[in-house]
C-alpha cells in the first residue's frame, strides 16, 4: 500500500524527473527526441485484466490489450478514445491470446476504425482469439508481425521497441511468456509494458542485452510473483509501478511478495483496483500522474 502522503501526491499529480538510473553497465537505448506536446498513457480500469491507451504528441493512438469482456469497449475504452478526440486507433496490440487481455479489443474492432494490428502469430484456439484475428482479416486491417527487436511505427518523436517475444516463445504453448513486451520512449521518459510476461521472458530480455530501465513499469501479470521480484525491479529501476488488477480477485493479485519487493526498494506504486483509471502524462523530461479516485 502506498503511504498516505505519497498517495495524495499521486492523485493530485506527481511530477517525477526521469532518469535512467545508475550503476548499470547495460548500454542505454538512444531516446527519441521530445516533440511539441504531451504523451498520454492511460492504464484503464478494466477489472482483472489489462488495457492501456496511449496518445502520442502528434495525436496518434495506440491500444495495448482490452480487458476480459467485449462490453469494456463501449463502457471504458471507446469513451476514453472519444474523450481524447481520437478518430481511430492507429496501432492495436493484443499482447497475447488470454481473454483478460483481448476480449475488449473485439468490441473496439466492431465500433472504431483501426489502422494497424501488431501480432505475434502465436497459435491458440480460443473462440475470442479466433474472433479477434477474423475481425482483423475481414476488416482488411494491416498486420505487422512482431518479434524481439521490432520497432513499431508511431509518432516519430516516440520510439516503440519490442523486447519480447522471440520465435522460441511464440512457438511454445506458454501464452504468458509469449506476451508482447514494449518499451516506449519519449525524450528521457520511458514506459515498460510487460503484458503477462513471467520470469523466463524477463531473463530472455536481459540475455538479449535490452536496456529495460524505465521510468514507469507496468508490472507483469497483474502483480504476480511469477513476473516480478526484487531482482527484476533492480534491473528495471522504475520510478513508478503500475498494477492493473481487479478488486478481490481470486488469484490473490498483486501477490504480497511483489508488494514487499516494491516497498523494500522504495518504489512508489498505484493500483487500478484502488484508484481506477491511472493516467500518466509526459513532456519528454518528467511525468505527471493522476487517477480517477
Amino acid at each position: 500500500m502506498l503511504k498516505r502522503s505519497l498517495l495524495v501526491w499521486l492523485v493530485i499529480g506527481l511530477v517525477l524527473v526521469a532518469c535512467n538510473g545508475g550503476g548499470s553497465t547495460t548500454p542505454a537505448s538512444v531516446p527519441a527526441a521530445p516533440g511539441q506536446g504531451t504523451l498520454k498513457v492511460a492504464f484503464l480500469d478494466v477489472g482483472q485484466g489489462d488495457s492501456i491507451l496511449i496518445q502520442a504528441p502528434n495525436g496518434q493512438t495506440m491500444l495495448i490489450d482490452g480487458g476480459r469482456s467485449s462490453n469494456l469497449a463501449d463502457s471504458v475504452i471507446i469513451p476514453k478514445l472519444k474523450e481524447w478526440g481520437a478518430q481511430q486507433v492507429d496501432v492495436l496490440i493484443p499482447t497475447h491470446p488470454d481473454q483478460d487481455h483481448i476480449a475488449g479489443l473485439a468490441g473496439v474492432l466492431e465500433g472504431y476504425p483501426v489502422k494497424l494490428a501488431a501480432l505475434t502469430g502465436q497459435a491458440h484456439s480460443t473462440k475470442i482469439y479466433e474472433r479477434l484475428l477474423t475481425d482483423i482479416r475481414d476488416k482488411n486491417i494491416e498486420s505487422l508481425k512482431v518479434r524481439t527487436g521490432t520497432v513499431i511505427p508511431f509518432d516519430p518523436a516516440v520510439k516503440v521497441e519490442v523486447f519480447n517475444p522471440d520465435d522460441a516463445e511464440v512457438n511454445s504453448d506458454d501464452t504468458n511468456d509469449a506476451s508482447i513486451v514494449i518499451k516506449l520512449t519519449y525524450g528521457t521518459t520511458s514506459f515498460l509494458f510487460t503484458g503477462d510476461a513471467e520470469m523466463p521472458a524477463n531473463q530472455a530480455m536481459l540475455d538479449h542485452g535490452f536496456d529495460v530501465r524505465s521510468t514507469v513499469l507496468k508490472l507483469g501479470h497483474h502483480g504476480s510473483r511469477t513476473s516480478t521480484n526484487e531482482d527484476w525491479l533492480n534491473h528495471v529501476q522504475p520510478q513508478l509501478g503500475i498494477i492493473s488488477v481487479g478488486k478481490d480477485n481470486s488469484f490473490g493479485h498483486p501477490h504480497p511478495e511483489v508488494i514487499a519487493a516494491l516497498e523494500k526498494l522504495k518504489i512508489p506504486y498505484i493500483r487500478t483496483d484502488e484508484h481506477g483509471t491511472i493516467t500518466v502524462t509526459s513532456d519528454g523530461t518528467s511525468i505527471h500522474v493522476t487517477s480517477d479516485r
